[in-house]
């Protein structure tokens, strides 16, 4: 039997012409991949090729923002959609700035785009605050199907862009968060080598497998870091090259998030907002013991969070002998022990 988000709802439908309540989104046949495993059944992975045709630059608004786009490199970046299918709407948001001052593009439009069934989409059209924020709420009668798929953001003034994610998945899903800063780098601050010098951070062994082969169970990774949300590309272009799984990524609004309190509370907001969109969280991978907070903040169980040793281990171990978590000195081990035994 073909798992219930393969099929989409008479209700998604009727919608248009009826007043009953809207009823969630299934997957896209055209979408569904051609076998489907027993139990819980992987997402559709829905990929495009390259960057959408966007059309011809239209005039920016303003001169001031061809100025902006003249001074410097663009800086943009989506923040990843996600949300259960029983959402009624979705949102599609996300920044466009330049220059390593990260000078926000105010006032501007830009085009979003989504990718279906292979092809890319246009979406709609949005316009940027005064912060370069820009967002787009799609209309009950056009939410993105179930699925991770590519979304795109493109400037109308010179068709610079990114590219962002959307997580459509049945409510309840669930979710494998993780830190990245020493949790999955070589250590706490191999990033700031990467800014600094333009070193690439090498990952912890056996991570990308440990989450490839969770993620191939039915469990979606999300990438959950404390660094500002500037660093969006590179942290989703170092996931990609050290072989961790597509997922969503979550970065602090905020250019510097101080460790402890500043932390946790931004973190255990972000998986708040997660759980209250409909989804579960299932497990929570960590290095300190601000994520031990977080996590238990957001209400997930100590034996379900588990926390990457030894290189914080005389600040989490009181932690971890009083069981509010569960500590792994290897990847390998934390498959086969933990993460492999997750119903």
């Amino acid at each position: 039997m073909k798992p219930a988000w393969l099929v989409l709802p008479l209700a998604s439908l009727l919608a248009c012409a009826t007043s009953e309540p809207i009823g969630p989104v299934g997957a896209d046949p055209d979408e569904v991949p051609g076998e489907v495993q027993a139990g819980r059944a992987p997402l559709p992975d829905v990929r495009c090729a390259g960057a959408p045709a966007a059309g011809a630059t239209r005039s920016f608004r303003h001169f001031g923002s061809k100025v902006t786009a003249f001074l410097g490199d663009p800086r943009h970046r989506g923040f990843d959609l996600v949300t259960s299918a029983t959402a009624t709407s979705q949102r599609l948001e996300g920044w466009v700035s330049y220059t390593l001052a990260d000078k926000a593009l105010e006032d501007e439009d830009v085009d979003l785009f989504a990718c279906r069934a292979g092809a890319w989409r246009k979406v709609g059209t949005a316009r940027t605050d005064d912060e370069g924020h820009f967002a787009l709420e799609l209309p009950a009668a056009e939410r993105l199907p179930v699925g991770l798929r590519e979304l795109f953001v493109s400037v109308a003034g010179d068709r610079t862009g990114v590219g962002f994610l959307a997580l459509v998945a049945p409510a309840g899903t669930p979710l494998v968060a993780s830190d990245v800063d020493g949790t999955l780098t070589s250590s706490e601050n191999a990033f700031l080598e990467t800014i600094v010098l333009g070193r690439e951070p090498d990952a912890r062994a056996g991570a990308g497998h440990a989450f490839t082969a969770t993620a191939a169970r039915g469990y979606a990774p999300i990438y959950v870091t404390a660094r500002g949300n500037q660093y969006t590309t590179a942290t989703r272009d170092w996931l990609e090259h050290k072989g961790f799984p597509r997922g969503p990524v979550r970065l602090s609004p905020s250019f510097v998030t101080l460790p402890g309190a500043d932390t946790v509370d931004y973190k255990a907001r972000t998986l708040g907002a997660l759980t209250a969109a409909g989804l579960t969280l299932a497990a929570g991978i960590g290095n300190r013991a601000s994520d031990i907070d977080a996590y238990a903040r957001a209400g997930l169980p100590a034996t379900r969070t588990f926390i990457e040793l030894p290189e914080y281990q005389s600040e989490v171990q009181p932690r971890l002998d009083a069981r509010q978590a569960i500590g792994f000195t290897s990847y390998d081990a934390l498959l086969a022990d933990q993460l492999g035994k997750l119903p």
